[in-house]
């Protein structure tokens, strides 16, 4: 019996194999399908995602162009537009956009139009999120005036006048020159007539840019008022002369208030009435409001801006400058010029007995006529906005730092452009 049955029993056993055999193939078959699926499906899991990242960095990118195009079409953005939000979740495409505005100088956009400009956008797209960041800056063009020396809005007179420079003068309009000497190049939109002059002549040039109403804005906003009537005075046949004499005005000094500026910017309107300012010696930036044709800087002044680029004297009218070459002295005047807090080339003391420069070492602007005289030393560039007459002995000296870093008010509205290598992306 067990003889007869032992053949069927391996039978049975080879069977039990390959049905084994064939479950265990079948079931790997099973898992590698499954993993097939499973890799299609992670394959374009991942795809989407792709996809989605590809959009959120283009929502974000579309956000920076938007900020730019409002900056670039809109000159008054930086008072329509503010610190923060300027668009949030904003619908596009498949998904949505943010950009946020700041300004990394002093959070304040409005106060100066060459403030940096930062914008960050986010881009969202399914679950991928994008952040791009970029830094735009001002592109500052100075005006055309600040390339010479002397500059007259309209024509420049010059009447029985010694004068050099180291620079060319120019004017808008004609140059006249009578009984003078010129060692200087001279420039003209119309002609140059008269005689002497030493250095080249050249007529038909294009009109220089001037400065327009807007000028004073940033110095009157960030200036100290004096009022006329704090200045000590006389009388004249004139009326009442009000004066600046044996002072020292600084952004240490001012005493003529009891509030100093610590840029130096000093702010009088003259309310027509003639101001004269005689022996002093001012550092900073005085700007003069509605001065009385008689107004002028005469006699011995020693005077430069408290910061370097910025002007000395801005006038909003018509003024002279009559300085004499003779040196401010502390003993004539009985007047300590650098006392503490007001230092000359470093020094500060508490005695009389230094002399100081007679000169306008900065830069002069006057809106209207200028009229200069006697024997100044003019450092620095000066303009009239109309007419400037000048007579006597007159030595010019020509500072390129006005044109290579003008000041507020001295270039043209500025475009803002992409800072380089600022464009980045954000990490939260």
């Amino acid at each position: 019996m067990t003889k007869l049955m032992a053949p069927r029993l391996r039978h049975n056993r080879r069977r039990a194999s390959i049905y084994i055999a064939v479950l265990g193939y079948a079931a790997l078959v099973t898992v590698i399908g499954l993993s097939a699926l499973l890799t299609i499906r992670v394959q374009r899991r991942s795809a989407e995602g792709e996809s989605d990242l590809v959009e959120a960095r283009l929502h974000a990118r579309s956000a920076i162009e938007l900020g730019i195009w409002v900056v670039n079409n809109d000159p008054n953005w930086r008072t329509t537009q503010s610190i923060g939000a300027w668009a949030t979740d904003e619908a596009i495409g498949t998904g949505t956009y943010s950009l946020e505005a700041a300004d990394p100088n002093d959070s304040d956009l409005a106060n100066s139009i060459t403030d940096s400009l930062l914008l960050t956008s986010t881009g969202s797209s399914g679950v991928a999120r994008h952040r791009t960041q970029i830094t735009l800056e001002a592109e500052i063009k100075p005006l055309g005036c600040l390339e010479v020396a002397l500059h007259a809005g309209d024509d420049l007179n010059l009447s029985g006048v010694l004068l050099q420079s180291d620079h060319t003068i120019s004017a808008n309009g004609s140059v006249n020159a009578i009984s003078a000497g010129i060692e200087a190049d001279v420039e003209a939109v119309l002609a140059v007539t008269g005689e002497t002059y030493y250095g080249s002549t050249t007529s038909g040039i294009a009109a220089r840019t001037m400065p327009d109403s807007a000028v004073f804005n940033d110095y009157l906003a960030n200036g100290t008022s004096i009022s006329i009537f704090d200045l000590p005075s006389i009388d004249t046949d004139d009326g009442t002369r009000w004066r600046i004499r044996e002072a020292v005005l600084s952004p240490a000094s001012n005493p003529y208030g009891a509030t100093t500026n610590p840029q130096g910017i000093y702010v009088i309107d003259c309310m027509n009435q003639e101001i004269r300012i005689e022996h002093s010696r001012i550092v900073g930036t005085l700007v003069l409001l509605n001065p009385s044709a008689f107004s002028a800087v005469k006699n011995s002044v020693s005077w430069q801006p408290a910061v370097d680029n910025y002007p000395a004297l801005l006038v909003r009218g018509s003024m002279a400058i009559a300085l004499d070459s003779e040196p401010l002295s502390e003993s004539a005047r009985e007047t300590n010029f650098n006392p503490p807090g007001t230092p000359y080339l470093t020094v500060e003391d508490s005695d009389e007995e230094d002399d100081y420069p007679s000169r306008i070492a900065g830069l002069v602007y006057v809106s209207e006529n200028l009229s200069i005289f006697r024997s100044p030393i003019l450092e620095g560039v000066t303009i009239a906005g109309q007419t400037l007459t000048a007579t006597g002995m007159i030595d010019l000296t020509y500072k390129s730092m006005y044109f290579d870093n003008p000041p507020p008010g001295f270039f043209t509205v500025p475009r803002m452009l992409i800072e380089k290598g600022s464009w980045k992306q954000v990490v939260d």
